[in-house]
């Protein structure tokens, strides 16, 4: 088999001062006696739908809200990025990885000024960032894969919410055409060629048909985008959070590890890792499992695949 190992990047909706502890407890999580988690959610903005300041505080809107708007201003009055103010998450993601191993990752809408933050703390190690799902501009994405080839970083392609009624086609796996959201995939891949790693992260869509999910999660555009790009060794995650939200969030742990023995032919799996949110936030927190669901969900997917754990990675190193 190809790719039997399965990255798990898990953490809350939006990381704060709070449930950064949370993110330490999921650290020693174990499946076959080894580390199970491979990354962190660390995500300090947040891409919402309304922007309602009489309904929100900096907690709704992202533990970084603050901070990014005085960033916002200084770029406007000419600042550059060495007069930004730090990102709060972006310190605790460096300490996060530092003292776990754990790879931190944060969804970007503001390029310049996010990806400048980090850079200060991340120069030279790894971290995951990724589009908005209503966010598929091709620049913002040759802006990440910039960052990300300089700096070694990793940049994660959403795909995008809404798709008519070509899900009648996209989820045939008899279907050999292209569906609207695998055309702007394959364009987003182009954009970000010039990183060294790129991996599609299936979100599920906003579709009529949906029922119970919040978003119905398409597996074949993921199956045949990757294909289409397999000389270029794209993997692909699920995100289930996303996908089956509040209203299946108890049945997460059960269609995650459905989806992780989807196949993309006999000899490989079509998912390569899992975006997942765990634990509580000031936001989404209802479509969130707990440490023990994530207990649970590494111990079954551990049946059947090798979980890619940072944290026995490192403590290796350290002892070499």
């Amino acid at each position: 088999m190809k790719n039997p190992e399965v990255k798990i990047y898990a953490g809350p909706d939006s990381l704060d001062d709070f449930n950064i502890e949370e993110v330490y407890k999921m650290a020693e999580i174990k499946a076959q006696g080894k580390p199970a988690l491979y990354g962190a959610r660390t995500v300090g903005l947040k891409s919402r739908t309304n922007f309602d300041m009489e309904n929100s505080d900096a907690g709704f809107m992202g533990y970084d809200f603050e901070a990014i708007m005085q960033n916002f201003n200084i770029f406007g009055h000419g600042g550059n990025a060495d007069d930004l103010v730090e990102l709060p998450t972006v310190v605790m993601a460096e300490k996060i990885y530092k003292d776990t191993g754990l790879i931190p990752s944060s969804e970007i809408m503001l390029p310049a000024i996010q990806l400048a933050c980090i850079k200060k703390s991340f120069a030279n190690d790894p971290f995951l960032v990724w589009n908005s799902a209503v966010d598929q501009l091709g620049w913002h994405i040759r802006q990440m894969a910039g960052f990300a080839e300089e700096h070694g970083w990793i940049v994660g392609l959403k795909n995008g919410k809404w798709l008519g009624e070509e899900y009648k086609k996209a989820e045939s796996p008899n279907f050999t055409g292209k569906t609207s959201i695998e055309t702007v995939w394959d364009g987003l891949v182009n954009y970000a060629s010039i990183a060294d790693e790129t991996i599609l992260i299936q979100r599920g869509c906003d579709l009529p048909a949906k029922g119970e999910y919040r978003n119905l999660p398409i597996h074949y555009t993921a199956m045949r985008t990757k294909r289409r790009h397999a000389d270029r060794k794209i993997a692909a995650y699920f995100d289930p959070s996303h996908s089956l939200g509040p209203k299946m969030r108890d049945q997460i742990v059960e269609k995650t590890v459905e989806a992780m023995k989807l196949k993309v032919n006999d000899d490989e799996y079509l998912y390569d890792g899992i975006l997942i949110e765990v634990g509580t936030a000031k936001c989404d927190t209802h479509q969130h499992i707990n440490l023990d669901e994530l207990q649970e969900l590494v111990d079954q997917i551990s049946e059947f695949r090798t979980l890619s754990g940072r944290r026995q990675e490192v403590t290796a190193k350290q002892g070499a």
